[in-house]
């Protein structure tokens, strides 16, 4: 359905769409850290040119989604702890800050409703119940941060979880995280109702804290899900 919809986009709807197609698989980690790319194999997976395929890898890599290899093509840029570790501490700095400016104009009912689908169980296996809980996680926060009232700030917010995303989905590879994220998002979503800034300050900043500590405890005992080596076999992707 993807690239039925690319095939009868305009040239420029074409290269907007194929970029977001990309960007998603990348954050999702359809397309993981470290898989090798060519113009071939993704013109070929999305019936399109390889102009618009080139477009879109130059887009991606301005964007940082993907790195240029000399004589070789691209790869889906890798993720590192002290990558992770930047990432939080980045969201350490502006997500709350964001939070306080929303409280008393967040959209109670949206939040509620992305909040269950975060607190649905799933398998660590199932690779589509864990897409859902993690896009509704993401679009969890992302709402929030379109409520604060400064867009700059919205869009800082949204780049870092766009990161997170990817770490996240790595982490929950490995262990089952729902619970633990939908019980931290209703103090959250009390202090926004309530219009508390104080409250939605320090309750969005100790919900990163244990996301830090979650996640990073996944991969101090899982140490292969960090990538430079998590990579498909090029065979695979790239001819």
């Amino acid at each position: 359905m993807r690239e039925q919809a690319l095939q009868e986009a305009s040239e420029g709807q074409l290269k907007d769409q194929l970029y977001e197609m990309l960007k998603l698989a990348i954050v999702s980690c359809e397309l993981p850290p470290g898989t090798e790319l060519s113009e071939g194999y993704l013109a070929a997976r999305y019936s399109v040119g390889k102009a618009p395929v080139r477009h879109a890898l130059s887009r991606l890599g301005q964007d940082g989604w993907v790195r240029s290899i000399p004589r070789s093509g691209h790869i889906v840029a890798p993720v590192t702890i002290e990558d992770i570790v930047d990432i939080f501490a980045m969201r350490k700095l502006v997500e709350p800050e964001s939070a306080a400016r929303a409280a008393g104009n967040v959209p109670e009912a949206k939040l509620r409703r992305l909040n269950k689908i975060c607190g649905a169980p799933y398998r660590v296996t199932d690779i589509a119940a864990k897409r859902r809980f993690l896009l509704a996680n993401h679009d969890f926060h992302v709402t929030i941060a379109q409520a604060c009232g400064s867009p700059r700030l919205a869009r800082s917010v949204e780049k870092l979880h766009d990161e997170s995303l990817r770490v996240l989905y790595l982490s929950a590879s490995e262990r089952e995280l729902a619970e633990d994220w939908s019980h931290g998002h209703g103090p959250m979503i009390a202090a926004l109702v309530a219009g508390d800034r104080a409250a939605a300050y320090q309750t969005t900043l100790d919900g990163i804290h244990r996301s830090q500590d979650r996640v990073m405890a996944v991969f101090a005992s899982a140490p292969e899900l960090i990538t430079e080596r998590y990579r498909l076999r090029s065979a695979s992707v790239s001819r």
